[in-house]
């Protein structure tokens, strides 16, 4: 296991607080759009707001642990993007990570809004604001808002890491991959 970053590779903290939050962000996402299949005051739409709300409270712990991690040096690409290139992906991590705060918090307020308390368990998140209808309108459309501007945020991180990889073939993508474990073994019948 690797603690810390190296010259062209990411810890392992790193990448598993990166793939942990890509797997409760799709978690979230899913359980807010599977929703709708259910009744309204079913159990299932039940679980699934509060699935929804843990995997949303989650992803806000570990965004501050992710900003953490990020604060020492980062390793390169190779070969080195153009300057617009490092522009790009410097503005699409800024608006990943302000979508990664603001979703939770908005989720947050629309639930303190509408009156409904956030239990974990034994633990309970205090309301940001009393209820208020009006608020929780407003506060629901911009959650939804951002939900749907999250898709494309998502998709074209995703994307510029396909294109890093397959097309412009640098190591934009390896650097935030599991490194392999297994040593490399000779085949059959060579010699060792």
């Amino acid at each position: 296991m690797y603690w810390k970053n190296e010259t062209h590779h990411y810890s392992s903290p790193s990448i598993a607080l990166h793939w942990a939050m890509v797997l409760l962000v799709v978690a979230a996402y899913a359980t807010a759009e599977s929703r709708e299949l259910f009744a309204q005051d079913g159990p299932q739409r039940t679980g699934l707001a509060t699935a929804h709300a843990c995997a949303g409270l989650a992803v806000f712990v570990l965004v501050f642990a992710r900003l953490a991690l990020r604060t020492g040096p980062r390793p390169a690409i190779v070969p080195p993007p153009s300057r617009l290139q490092a522009r790009l992906a410097l503005a699409m991590h800024v608006l990943l990570y302000a979508f990664l705060i603001a979703m939770p918090l908005l989720g947050w307020l629309l639930a303190s809004a509408e009156g409904t308390a956030i239990t974990l368990g034994a633990f309970q998140l205090p309301a940001l604001v009393p209820p208020d209808r009006a608020l929780a309108q407003i506060a629901e459309e911009v959650h939804e808002g951002v939900a749907t501007a999250g898709y494309a945020l998502v998709g074209g991180h995703a994307g510029a890491a396909l294109v890093h990889h397959y097309l412009l073939r640098d190591d934009a993508l390896a650097r935030m991959l599991p490194r392999r474990t297994r040593r490399h073994r000779p085949r059959h019948g060579a010699e060792d």
